[in-house]
Order: structure tokens, then sequence, then C-alpha cells
């Protein structure tokens, strides 16, 4: 039921309008309040702060059927709930939970989470920006880098360095309205994400107020990750879809493409393409949602959400570049839906951490030696 009600939203209400909104590189709204409306936002929320209360596995599914339309757009609408509400349901006070969730989940305000920076990706313990308790104030100075709907949220949690001297346990996040004195943001265009938002942010003796630390001083990284690990398998989920969207625009395409007097796809080649891409796309979705199930039963699953993330993803990037070989120069043009899913995809290698990165995860969690010292 899931399956089929995400995948008719997506046929219906994302498609139609896409290619407008990539072109003029601007932001579905409307798209964002329907899917709060039907409770998609929050889909693993608690339903007592206005989600869905899915669990993982059924969360998956809907993210996956919504990205076979348009990954860059399901992230755009659903990254809130993904990322900043997660954190929020595991870290935050009652009051902010009831402060921000339920207008979260019906699609009212937009959040963002603000980690990376010039010199922290990959190592998110290297964060410059600090925030300085001052009074019963927080100021914050520093810089963000390609923070996902950064530029149009309402509500930021930065990770912020409290005290260098403690190291990781100095880390903390703190929510910053868009509004306050000293916040700016500036658009950053990449090769894909022609529907959403990524921003760099800027800190310029940004006060906020104390109560908005969210969780403790020093578990900063711990309450990100617990978003992170989230948003890993939404990305995961959102490559598969790409895959089998690509995979459906190909089966489509080679039964209506003649060339010397027949269909192409009664070539051998074609016929090669297309099964390995269903091969790979169907083994690889089961990876996923057997990954999803051990997070829903509250089972270890770093090394098996970072297969899944490292295979879908390089599978959702292979898949839409053997999509446009088959489609020929059809393929390189937004009149088919298959160019899109190629920018989209080499953006969801790096978003959750790269490929290189999930690999070492495998590695420590089979050898139980940590490669990075």
């Amino acid at each position: 039921m899931l399956r089929s009600m995400a995948r008719k939203f997506a046929e219906q209400e994302m498609l139609p309008t896409l290619r407008d909104y990539e072109r003029q590189r601007k932001i579905n709204y409307d798209v964002i309040k329907k899917m709060g409306s039907l409770g998609l936002i929050g889909a693993h929320i608690a339903q007592e702060y206005g989600g869905a209360g899915l669990d993982y596995t059924s969360a998956a599914i809907v993210w996956e059927q919504l990205s076979w339309a348009s990954w860059t757009q399901t992230l755009i609408s659903l990254g809130a709930g993904v990322l900043p509400g997660t954190i929020l349901m595991n870290a935050a006070t009652e009051e902010q939970k009831q402060k921000y969730l339920p207008p979260l989940c019906r699609g009212e305000i937009i959040m963002a989470t603000a980690a990376v920076e010039p010199d922290a990706g990959s190592d998110a313990t290297a964060v410059e920006t600090t925030a300085v308790l001052d009074g019963d104030e927080w100021v914050i100075n520093g810089t963000k880098n390609f923070i996902s709907a950064g530029g149009i949220a309402d509500v930021t949690l930065v990770l912020v360095q409290t005290d260098k001297s403690k190291g990781t346990r100095g880390l903390a996040l703190i929510a910053v309205d868009k509004d306050t004195p000293g916040f700016s943001s500036a658009a950053v265009e990449m090769v894909g994400d022609r529907a959403g938002d990524l921003a760099s942010l800027g800190f310029s003796d940004c006060r906020v107020p104390g109560e908005n630390l969210v969780g403790q001083v020093g578990r900063g990284i711990q309450n990100s990750l617990t978003g992170i690990d989230t948003a890993r398998l939404f990305i995961a989920a959102g490559a598969i879809g790409m895959a089998q969207s690509c995979l459906d625009a190909c089966i489509k395409y080679a039964k209506e493409r003649c060339q010397f007097g027949k269909p192409i796809a009664s070539f051998q080649l074609v016929q090669e393409v297309i099964a390995r891409m269903q091969a790979e796309t169907e083994a690889i979705r089961w990876q996923v949602y057997y990954a999803a199930e051990l997070k829903s039963k509250g089972l270890p699953h770093a090394k098996e959400l970072s297969s899944a993330k490292w295979l879908a993803t390089e599978l959702a990037v292979r898949a839409s570049a053997e999509a446009i070989r088959l489609h020929g120069a059809y393929g390189c043009t937004d009149d088919f839906p298959v160019e899109h899913h190629y920018r989209d995809a080499i953006l969801s290698t790096i978003l959750g951490g790269t490929t290189e990165m999930h690999k070492l995860t495998i590695g420590r969690e089979l050898l139980g030696i940590n490669a990075i010292v």
C-alpha cells in the first residue's frame, strides 16, 4: 500500500512539473506541502510528534518510490525529517520536540543540519565553527559548506565547537533561526540538485538563546551521527529508486526505438544491459531493506548500512550512465527521464559519507581495526 501510494504521488505530483522546476532551478514548495499532508515528510517520526510512525523499512520504501521520480526533489522535500528530524527525536528536549517536529512534519517549516566545513568533511571532528556562551546566549562564528536546504531552512542545527581544548567533548548542536542577525547564506550550484538547494552558511557574532542547545555539550558528534545514520539509509533507498527509474525507462525506450528495421530490444547487447541492470537493482534493493530492518529492530547495522549505501549509490551512477548510452543522444536531453538521474546520482555517492569512508567502516567492523587513527 505504501509503495503504491508513494509511486502514485511520484507519477502524478512530481514528474509532470519536474522538468520545469529543474530548468528554472526552483524548489517545488507545493510538493513539499502535499507530502506533509500525506505524512511523508516525517515517515519514521513518532506519531505523537506529527510523524507517520513507520518503521525504517517502510520509510525506505517510501523514499525509494519518490526518488524514482526525482532524488533531488525528494531530498529537499523530506530531508528535514530525515536528518534534523531524527536528531531532534533522539536528542532534543520535550519542549524542543513539540516546537519543531509537528510543523516540520506538516511541511510548514524547513530545517537543515550544518556540519560540513571547508576543512571538516569526512573528518567531522575537525569543526572550526565556534560557539561561546556569553551570559544566556551563544555567540557563533564560522562557516559551513554544501548544506542541503541551507539557503531556505527556517531553522538550522549547527555543529559547533564550544571549547577546542576538549576536542570532540566540546562539540555541540545549536538551533539557529534564519533571521538571526549575523547569519548569512550563499547558493552553491553543483552538477545535480537542480530542483533542490545547497548553500554555504556564514556566522558572524551570531547570537542565539542558550535554550537553543540541542542535546548536551560534548554530544554534538554522537547526536549528529544519529541523523546521518538515517540519512545514509535515505540516500541508499533513493539510489535504488533512481536505478529502477532508469531500468523502467530503458525497457520502454528499447521496445519503442527501431533501428535496422526492428526494435533495439531485440539486440543481444541491449538485452544484456537491461538484464544486468535488473539483476543488480533487485539484489542491492534487498541489501537496503535488510539494513533498514536491522535499524528498525535496534540491532547493529553499521557494516550492512555502509554496504547498502556504497553499492546502491554506485549502482545509481552505473545504471544512469548505461541508460543514457542506451538512449543515445536523446538520453542527454531532459525529454527523457534519465539524464537528471545521472546528474543526481553522483551526488548520492558523496552525501552521507563517501564510498571510501563506507569501505573503511565495513573494514573496521569486520577486522576490528580502525584504518583511520
